[in-house]
């Protein structure tokens, strides 16, 4: 996909994700999330048989949306139908480690996976994959 350089900034850069979708009881949900940008798909590591994932297996329209925190505002959303693979743990515990350290860089990141093993997390979970049907990005300048 040819992506716009800003939109790609920011769906590359440690801004988290608002994950939106339709809950089990009709209703819409958003939770913010830690993500990447994988190719042409956004991709969202989750525990097994969390929430977010029995919904989206239910009903796959899946938007996930990004902004800069302070004026001017630059947004960006990308929405399309979301597959819930199984996430197998080697795998599962790298995906963690990466994301981990991109938000909270090299030393962050492995404090915050030895807590995550150590609180007995591993194994295998569930990974969002959401590929970029529609994106779209805005900068709202404020004036």
């Amino acid at each position: 996909m040819d992506l716009d350089p800003r939109a790609r900034e920011l769906l590359t850069g440690p801004n988290i994700g608002n994950l939106g979708y339709h809950g089990l009881d009709g209703y819409p949900k958003v939770l913010p999330v830690w993500f990447r940008l994988a190719g042409d798909e956004i991709q969202v590591a989750s525990p097994p048989g969390a929430y977010k994932c029995r919904a989206l297996r239910a009903d796959p329209r899946a938007v996930l949306t990004v902004s800069t925190p302070v004026a001017p505002y630059h947004v960006v959303s990308v929405s399309g139908l979301a597959r819930v693979d199984v996430f197998p743990e080697p795998e599962r515990i790298e995906f963690v480690r990466a994301v981990a350290e991109h938000y909270l860089g090299a030393e962050g990141g492995r404090r915050y996976v030895d807590g995550w093993i150590k609180g007995g997390h591993p194994g295998p979970g569930d990974l969002i994959r959401i590929p970029m049907e529609r994106v779209r990005y805005t900068n709202v300048s404020g004036e």
